[in-house]
């Protein structure tokens, strides 16, 4: 008799834990699923945030006449100072200087603004005014270019960051370059970026 009762009371107690486990169980997998759907939504929400921007013919106007300034900037900048034929480089972030040297000995000296960088991870170009790990001094006029982009209705001058290749970041820097009338471009790699700059003036040291 009390053999039989204490498997009765075993059943019990299994019984009772086996509906609460399952019920348990089964509330959890209407949370998981719950979660699931909603990070589902933030990466399709977040992917569309870096779409590319709309190419509009004002868009495609304001490149063209961007490329034939900067080109004949990046000439002249060649010819006068041989950028690009100098043995080592180096910017300063701090200083918001970018150097070219020959034999430990700096020739020139250019003051630059950062115009944003390309990530070889992310594929994305980011704005050096949306980026907070730059210095203030680098990046003090670049909002010219935004605000131009704000009063023409110009997405790719005002969206802070986007899936890019460096075409695009050659472009961007393209359309600062012009509407700064910078004195040149220069595009510094990095382990996971392409940083790209333009000449705000340029100190002749040779």
């Amino acid at each position: 008799m009390i053999q039989t009762l204490f498997i009765i009371i075993v059943l019990v107690i299994g019984l009772f834990f086996a509906f609460n486990y399952g019920k348990k169980t089964k509330n959890e997998v209407i949370e998981y699923k719950a979660s699931q759907s909603e990070k589902t939504l933030e990466e399709i929400s977040e992917q569309k945030s870096l779409d590319k921007p709309n190419r509009t013919p004002e868009f495609e106007s304001l490149s063209k006449k961007a490329y034939e300034y900067l080109n004949q900037q990046q000439k002249y900048a060649e010819e006068e100072y041989g950028i690009g034929k100098y043995e080592k480089w180096f910017y300063d972030q701090e200083t918001g200087l970018l150097t070219f040297s020959d034999n430990d000995e700096i020739k020139l000296k250019i003051k630059y603004e950062s115009v944003g960088s390309i990530s070889k991870i992310s594929e994305t170009w980011l704005w050096s005014w949306a980026n907070e790990h730059l210095e203030q001094i680098v990046k003090s006029d670049i909002k010219k270019v935004k605000k131009y982009g704000e009063e023409n209705n110009i997405e790719a001058l005002t969206k802070r960051k986007w899936h890019a290749d460096q075409y695009d970041g050659w472009e961007m820097t393209a359309i600062s370059a012009y509407l700064m009338k910078a004195k040149g471009a220069y595009r510094v790699p990095t382990e996971n970026t392409y940083s790209f700059m333009i000449f705000k003036d340029i100190i002749d040291l040779r």
